[in-house]
């Protein structure tokens, strides 16, 4: 296949180049290393590579001497032996960078399975021993989202019954995943991601944001005439306007969270983070001996052009995410189709929650309501069909799959009333008795 022979040959280029280009930067670890405490500079250890043959990774030395004699394999946060320039080390990744001669020599991929060592391979069962028929890797999607492996374990008593059982099948899976749809495109990506974490991206986002809806503010006060003085002074207010709405969208938690998930509590830090901005540069405006800042107009058009492009990029992201959740809900498997029965805030809020969520396989189809003024409306484009008895009729009991009870009481003689009519049907009931918690029907 033509997908091995070109990973061979891009492993063998960056891999050649990196060691070239990184060979000061690994000097200087290396010098640090050695004049920390005067022990080794590398560290070796046999892992299991492909097929199950052994071979000696190598990392830059991160623990006291003889720490693999002092523990287990695993480290959690706040291991002792983990040294002062290792954590260092560990957080940026750059205890890794030695394996570039794995990878150079054809022992590993910068792209793979992150190879174990035997003791943890020889709990893999038959299926996930399949893992091992792949090249192992510097990163790979487990290392990504066990990015923060040693702050997981810290809560852990028995570390390595923990990592055992719960952290390494899920990195298998993973890596599995993986192995069905790699691709050079998904490698890349992996490795963008590992060279840069999310922060980062984050970061980045926001400041190309900041720069645009500033141009965009003097686009709109000079009515997109601008001259070459208006060009210089963008250019000069520039790093007084972004760095300090960065910085207080940084401190309002919007690196923190993810773009994709954007409502009212993250519009209220946005503005928040903008607000103080705002009145910060409006004060330094008018108290600054030198012009740092753009005209007072121009600073509050860029207020509100920022305000709506924030919110624009992080909706985006949001469809993009609820668009990927239903894509993968519907490649997952058949969808449950669900009635509600009240349309009070507790039902609209179980229809609204099942609309976010579409990976969780439910789709409203109908609510159904005592309330004669509600029938034939549509609630968040969900049409109220009629009264709850008309759940029994045969169009109903074949369409639907789960029926909801949303009543503000659970225990009313309504509720139990309704209990009885669903229980000899087929559908299964559950009653919301404090959104979003569902009890089933017994019995």
């Amino acid at each position: 296949m033509l997908y091995p022979a070109l990973k061979r040959c891009f492993d063998l280029v960056m891999a050649g180049l990196g060691l070239l280009l990184l060979l000061p930067m690994g000097l200087l670890i290396a010098l640090v290393i050695k004049l920390s405490d005067g022990g080794p500079v590398f560290y070796a250890q046999i892992r299991v590579g492909r097929f199950g043959r052994p071979f000696q990774i190598r990392k830059f030395r991160s623990m006291v001497r003889d720490a693999d004699k002092a523990g287990l394999p695993v480290t959690k946060e706040g291991d002792p032996r983990i040294t002062r320039i290792g954590r260092f080390l560990r957080r940026t990744k750059l205890d890794e960078l030695p394996q570039l001669w794995n990878v150079l020599v054809g022992e590993m991929s910068f792209v793979g399975p992150r190879p174990e060592v035997s003791r943890y391979v020889e709990h893999y069962t038959p299926e996930q021993r399949e893992i091992l028929n792949y090249k192992p890797g510097i990163t790979d999607m487990a290392t990504l989202l066990f990015r923060n492996e040693e702050t997981l374990l810290r809560g852990s008593h028995d570390v390595e019954q923990f990592y055992v059982q719960y952290c390494l099948p899920r990195k298998i899976n993973l890596n599995r995943q993986y192995a069905q749809r790699a691709s050079l495109a998904r490698d890349f990506w992996i490795i963008l991601q590992t060279l840069f974490p999310y922060w980062v991206g984050v970061v980045t986002i926001y400041s190309l944001v900041l720069m645009v809806s500033l141009w965009t503010a003097y686009e709109l006060r000079h009515d997109f005439l601008l001259t070459n003085d208006s060009f210089r002074e963008f250019i000069h207010c520039l790093p007084w306007m972004v760095i300090p709405q960065l910085f207080l969208l940084v401190w309002r938690g919007q690196v923190r969270g993810l773009l994709s998930y954007f409502s009212i509590p993250e519009l209220r830090q946005t503005v928040t983070a903008l607000g103080f901005a705002l009145a910060l540069q409006l004060v330094v405006s008018v108290v600054a001996p030198a012009r740092l800042l753009p005209s007072r107009s121009i600073i509050l058009i860029h207020f509100l052009v920022l305000l709506v492009m924030l919110c624009g990029v992080r909706s985006l992201f949001r469809f993009i995410r609820e668009r990927s959740s239903r894509s993968v809900s519907q490649a997952g498997g058949p969808v449950r189709r669900v009635a509600i029965i009240g349309t009070g805030e507790l039902a609209t809020n179980l229809a609204l929650d099942f609309g976010r969520n579409q990976d969780e396989g439910l789709r409203v189809v109908a609510f159904f309501d005592d309330d004669p003024h509600s029938w034939h409306k549509r609630p968040h484009d969900i049409p109220v069909v009629g009264m709850p008895e008309c759940i029994l009729n045969r169009e109903w009991l074949d369409l639907l799959d789960e029926v909801i009870v949303a009543l503000p009481e659970t225990e009313s003689p309504r509720a139990l009333q309704l209990g009885e009519l669903l229980k000899g049907s087929r559908l299964r009931v559950t009653f919301a008795s404090a959104w979003p918690a569902l009890r089933p029907l017994s019995g």
